[in-house]
């Protein structure tokens, strides 16, 4: 599954797990939680992950909205400029933003801002950049698509919207790294509410495609304006200080993820461009549908491992011995993965039975097609129950990322090299599952090798095993259900039926296998309850 949208619309910024028993080092005026002393570890990642998942949610009601709003070979515009913003944003900002998570618990809190003022000045520099990029794309819009008399405004617009967006991305790891939150979340809502709203009312109005563009421009303009005035009012009594190294050290840690971001994004997003370069918007906006991120994997998975890195480092750094850190460090990211493979599992199982209904529900029998892509993406979520180079980041290893992801790079080029002239479009998801699937693997053999755990212990087997055994369960009987053909005439029926008989099936098998845990029940009531967000803490 993949990361874009079809809007441009950025949740809460990167998120910590379950009980970390190391500490930060200990550094003079080191940074001290603003707000969240008080809020256990698990709490503050509910926070977020609460937030995002609010946040999430409604750009996916947004994103079916559009869709059934725009024709397709509107909507197939409108996704492809998203894409080339995302990719020129993860791109353009060098990891800067980011960067954050690791600098915060190591530095005192007048050189924090000082950090602060320095990442925006290079992030508008950056964002500037990214403008006369896509101008000067705008001068040849024929490359693109079938659209070619109107990309021109779509690329100045997502030029504009760079230079907005870049500085503001920086508050989002900000917050999260003085444990604020709520307040984060808080801003990322109100963001994302604007955005939807930018989206929908311009689309049901039969406004043109630049038009939603120049609403969401407006949104991120709001974000920048908002995120500011919480930093201001956070940071009022706060000198600034010259950060540490200045420009040098913030860009020595950023530089080598940025590269490797850059093949990172290489094997996310080839797929995109090939489609986009060589096939027509209604096929591209058939194929963005499919191929869309699940939420899941941004809110939960990958939200818990970011989350996790200012305390992963802690660990890692904080051992009586590298090799105990490294031990230590291990466990807490087993925690989250433990709790995150309970969700992803099932879901997995689950939309591989009804990839078909599901896409021809939400977005019309004329989408019926995006089920392919869809269903292909998603044989992957087994395996993104985690952030696996968090681990990495959390060790100083940041250059073995980079080997990997070039690899990974080859493999892509060369699988699609082979599998597009012989399979046609769907060689194209086809080559980015198996390239990821691939990157994975080697992975997870490396953080074997620098940790000192081995294969045994890098990952938690027998809990995965367990959980997977258990989703399979529960989605047999579902499986001779799909057999009686039952899609073809009612998919929204069959959806309807499917769904919580599933979910009741994989809770009752959880419950007897034991793999649902008392601490899991527990925290879900907590929650349920909203007792986290009734604390005046975070």
């Amino acid at each position: 599954m993949r990361d874009e949208q079809p809007t441009p619309v950025e949740p809460s910024a990167p998120p910590r797990a379950p009980e970390a028993a190391g500490t930060a080092p200990v550094v003079e005026d080191a940074p001290r939680p603003d707000e969240a002393a008080g809020a256990s570890l698990a709490d503050r990642i509910g926070m977020i992950v609460g937030g995002q998942f609010v946040n999430t949610l409604i750009v996916l009601v947004q994103g079916v909205v559009v869709v059934r709003l725009l024709g397709k070979s509107e909507y197939g515009a409108l996704a492809f400029a998203t894409m080339l913003f995302m990719t020129g944003r993860d791109l353009a900002q060098l990891y800067l933003p980011e960067s954050f998570l690791y600098f915060a618990p190591k530095v005192t809190r007048p050189e924090l801002r000082g950090l602060v003022r320095q990442s925006l000045l290079l992030l508008l520099g950056l964002g500037a950049l990214s403008a006369l990029a896509f101008a000067a794309f705008a001068l040849v819009p024929g490359v693109f698509l079938d659209v070619r008399e109107g990309a021109t405004p779509l690329l100045l617009l997502i030029g504009l919207m760079s230079v907005i967006a870049y500085p503001a991305s920086v508050f989002g790891p900000l917050f999260i790294a003085t444990n604020n939150h709520r307040k984060s979340a808080g801003v990322a809502l109100v963001v994302t509410l604007s955005s939807a709203a930018g989206a929908i009312v311009p689309a049901a109005l039969g406004c043109s495609v630049a038009w939603i563009l120049a609403a969401q421009c407006a949104a991120q303009a709001l974000r920048l304006g908002l995120s500011y005035r919480l930093y201001a009012r956070l940071f009022r009594d706060v000198a600034t200080a010259p950060f540490p190294g200045g420009v040098r050290a913030q860009l020595a840690y950023a530089l080598p993820l940025s590269v490797t971001r850059f093949a990172s994004l290489f094997n996310q997003k080839l797929d995109k461009f090939v489609i986009g370069l060589f096939f027509s918007a209604g096929l591209y906006a058939e194929f963005a549908v499919g191929s869309q991120e699940l939420p899941l994997v941004s809110v939960l998975a990958y939200s818990v491992a970011s989350t996790m890195l200012p305390d992963l480092v802690a660990r890692a750094e904080g051992g009586p011995t590298p090799a105990q850190g490294a031990r230590a460090a291990i466990a807490l990211w087993h925690s989250g993965i433990r709790k995150t493979t309970l969700i992803m599992l099932p879901v997995a199982a689950f939309l591989l039975l009804f990839a078909e209904p599901l896409m021809r529900t939400v977005y019309g029998d004329a989408y019926a097609g995006a089920a392919v892509p869809f269903r292909i993406y998603s044989a992957l979520l087994p395996l993104r129950v985690t952030a696996y180079a968090i681990i990495l980041m959390a060790f100083g290893r940041t250059s073995m990322i980079l080997r990997i992801q070039v690899l990974s790079m080859a493999f892509n080029a060369a699988a699609n090299l082979v599998l597009l002239p012989t399979l046609g479009m769907v060689g194209a998801p086809i080559s980015a599952v198996l390239t990821q699937a691939l990157g994975i693997v080697v992975m997870v053999a490396t953080i074997a090798r620098i940790s000192g755990v081995g294969l045994r212990g890098v990952f938690p087997w027998r809990h995965y095993g367990r959980v997977a055994a258990t989703a399979l369960v529960a989605a047999a009987p579902l499986t001779a259900f799909l057999v009686t053909g039952a899609v073809d005439e009612r998919p929204a029926l069959c959806l309807a039926l499917g769904a919580p008989l599933y979910a009741g099936l994989y809770l009752v098998a959880a419950w007897v296998t034991g793999v649902l845990a008392p601490e899991d029940r527990a925290f879900v009531a907590r929650w349920l309850r909203l007792e986290p967000l009734r604390s005046r803490h975070g």
